[in-house]
């Protein structure tokens, strides 16, 4: 859905109803649910820092979404999004002195390999309907009788 808003759509206008009701939903979520919680936080400044800070993280992910989707559409963005837990393993390696198994290398190379195949592949993933001009329409004719595999018909209109 959000994919289809950055495409056919305002960008301004989707961040601004995804804000909007983001934090209508947010607060109707917290003062049904999470009132006495809210209430007994005792608010130090390393706590406030720590959800400004989440905050302003919230704010560069949702405002540069878009972005991404349009340029390489939802499904770049889902690999790549996956590719997030390589800071993770950077992290355990390198600050916690820890070992990671090796199926996370066989993992993340494979994920890698998804990435380099689906953006060197050129191919344009539309829907059949839309191939060239609009016109083509592709129907399966589902088996009969002695028929044993569905036959393709392609029907060709012409809007003159």
């Amino acid at each position: 859905m959000q994919e289809f808003c950055v495409k056919k759509k305002d960008r301004v206008e989707m961040l601004t109803m995804l804000g909007t009701f983001g934090f209508l939903f947010s607060v109707v979520e917290i003062s049904i649910f999470e009132r006495d919680d809210i209430a007994s936080i005792k608010w130090l400044t390393e706590l406030v820092l720590a959800l400004v800070g989440f905050v302003l993280s919230c704010i560069a992910i949702y405002s540069l979404t878009p972005f991404l989707l349009k340029m390489s559409g939802a499904a770049m963005f889902n690999l790549s999004a996956i590719t997030a837990g390589l800071w993770s393993v950077v992290f355990r390696i390198f600050i916690y002195d820890q070992q990671v198994d090796w199926l996370y290398y066989f993992a993340f190379g494979v994920i890698i390999a998804e990435i380099v195949i689906y953006s060197t592949s050129g191919k344009d993933m539309t829907h059949p309907s839309t191939v060239g001009n609009g016109n083509v329409d592709q129907y399966h004719e589902l088996p009969s009788g002695n028929d044993t595999l569905p036959r393709t018909m392609d029907r060709v209109t012409s809007e003159e």
